[in-house]
């Protein structure tokens, strides 16, 4: 018999369940949030440095709010994966808006009619987060991004690291984050390139704990044959054996068997292998493979140009240092003797570019010239404990995902000092144009605006502030806001303290969107 999930026949515990879902999650909120930590049934441990995260190991033994909390995690974790920030603030906004809904809605108040009203403040919301986002302009902007997501949970020498490494990678950079054999941190800048596709095959998977297949000094085989005979790749096989060398194969078409067969030779451990299986036409007009087999010396072109049998020989091989192959993507890190081999067909491709016509062949080149040049920044964090070192990659990489989601949809007031501008803007707005009951949903969201401003207040041990805090932003305006770690007001956009704006609009649109599910279910 199926449990029914109901939000009022036990009320009293679902609030309850509520209280304890916020009590759980805040303490990870802002530069001085505390970590949580976990232990299975095995006694393994695990550090939990994001609200996303350490809302997934929550149950309760209620059903109904069972319920709630996988919707939590549902919207949490859906903010993370847009911004790579903001899980902790979505789940404790939602709290909030939730909380407030329920004791109306038990007072006779109608679900339909609030539901409506935070659907129309949401989108009310995407507006502004768009009109008042201003883009990056500045390196003092980025490293200020990065200082607000790690606030004091690194040490001041892995900052520095991580800002030395920005400046020199640049914006199109990428930084992969490992573990020292020494007890320094340190930084090495590689040659490297990604490529938007993942493994065919989850059993080829290597580092489980990851999730991802990680080989040193691979074989590379890049083709758009299509691959429908294992007798195609024989000699490749067995000469890779012979070897005792990774291979990695990008084919656009490949036959389910051979990978299959593949996929039994990998488990068996007679070879180590993984195919990487591209589809689709920007792969060709963005020239991705044409670099990636430059790079890598493999004979890509050659291989193009195969007689009647297909066949390929170990002549079309190329190598690489290292390969990371993940669900989604691929990043392979090649010698540094390529880059020298970049460098020429950069200054191809920008001679092309001068004769380019089109904007969209302009785009394509200039795609191409900064994937070349561009670098791949290795941050290698020292080693004390397993524990710390899990920790602070998490950091690291939530940040410079955080970075990223800032560089294309620009940046915010931050501190929680958005949410005030927000709440001014919303007042006016809907006196003009909500009706009803519908007014009584941005009463609700007015007054969860204040929440994470007052929880990092709390936070920072500065309860007793928050709210001649909060009065002296008010009057002082958009941009000001108060540095939690300097212990002052800062007009936030020049002095660095700043959100993603990405994070924001993922925040405030899947805590709305959530409650407004929610309220509307029985």
């Amino acid at each position: 018999m199926k449990k029914k999930f109901s939000l009022f026949e036990q009320l009293e515990n679902n609030i309850q369940a509520i209280e304890d879902i916020n009590s759980s999650i805040k303490i990870t909120l802002g530069p001085t949030g505390k970590n949580g930590i976990i232990c299975n049934k095995q006694g393994n441990l695990k550090i939990i440095t994001t609200g996303s995260i350490l809302l997934n190991s929550l149950e309760f033994q209620s059903n109904s709010a069972n319920v709630i909390l996988k919707l939590f995690q549902q919207a949490s974790s859906k903010t993370s994966t847009i911004s790579g920030d903001g899980s902790t603030t979505t789940i404790l906004l939602a709290c909030e808006l939730l909380k407030s809904s329920l004791r109306l809605l038990s007072n006779g108040y109608n679900s339909i009619l609030l539901s409506n009203g935070f659907k129309r403040i949401s989108y009310f919301f995407l507006d502004k987060i768009l009109e008042f986002s201003v883009p990056i302009s500045n390196g003092n902007q980025i490293l200020g991004l990065l200082k607000t997501n790690l606030g004091k949970k690194v040490n001041n020498n892995l900052f520095l690291l991580l800002k030395d490494c920005i400046s020199k990678i640049g914006r199109d950079g990428l930084v992969l984050v490992e573990e020292n054999i020494s007890e320094q941190n340190e930084i090495e800048l590689i040659q490297g390139i990604e490529l938007d596709k993942g493994f065919a095959s989850s059993y080829f998977v290597t580092d489980l704990k990851n999730f991802q297949v990680v080989f040193e000094k691979p074989y590379v085989l890049i083709t758009n044959i299509a691959i429908e005979s294992i007798n195609q790749i024989r000699d490749i096989i067995e000469y890779v054996k012979t070897t005792n060398r990774p291979l990695v194969i990008v084919a656009e078409q490949i036959n389910k068997e051979i990978i299959s067969t593949l996929v039994l030779n990998n488990l068996q451990k007679k070879i180590k292998v993984v195919v990487i299986q591209y589809k689709g036409i920007q792969f060709k007009k963005t020239g991705i493979l044409e670099d990636l087999s430059l790079l890598t010396h493999s004979n890509y072109f050659v291989s193009n140009i195969k007689q009647s049998n297909n066949s390929l020989t170990i002549n079309d091989l190329g190598h690489a240092e290292k390969i990371i192959v993940n669900k989604n993507k691929s990043t392979f890190i090649i010698s540094k003797f390529a880059k020298l081999i970049g460098e020429r067909r950069i200054n191809e491709l920008n001679r092309e570019l001068l004769n380019s016509e089109s904007e969209y062949e302009k785009s394509i080149f200039k795609t191409r010239i900064a994937r070349l040049s561009g670098n791949i920044a290795k941050i290698k964090i020292g080693v004390s404990n397993k524990y710390e070192i899990d920790e602070q990659k998490q950091k690291i990489e939530n940040a410079l995902q955080t970075i990223k989601s800032s560089l294309e949809e620009g940046i915010l007031p931050g501190g929680g000092s958005f949410y005030f501008f927000l709440r001014e803007e919303l007042s006016n707005w809907s006196s003009l144009n909500l009706i009803g009951e519908e007014i009584i949903s941005s009463f609700i969201v007015l007054e969860a605006l204040f929440y994470p401003f007052y929880q990092l207040c709390i936070n920072t041990n500065n309860e007793d502030k928050r709210f001649y805090f909060t009065e002296k932003l008010l009057k002082l305006g958009y941009p000001y806001g108060y540095n939690f770690l300097e212990n002052r007001i800062v007009q936030t956009i020049n002095e660095g303290l700043v959100d993603s704006s990405k994070s924001i609009r993922a925040i405030l649109w899947n805590s709305l969107s959530i409650i407004s599910t929610i309220i509307t279910s029985e």
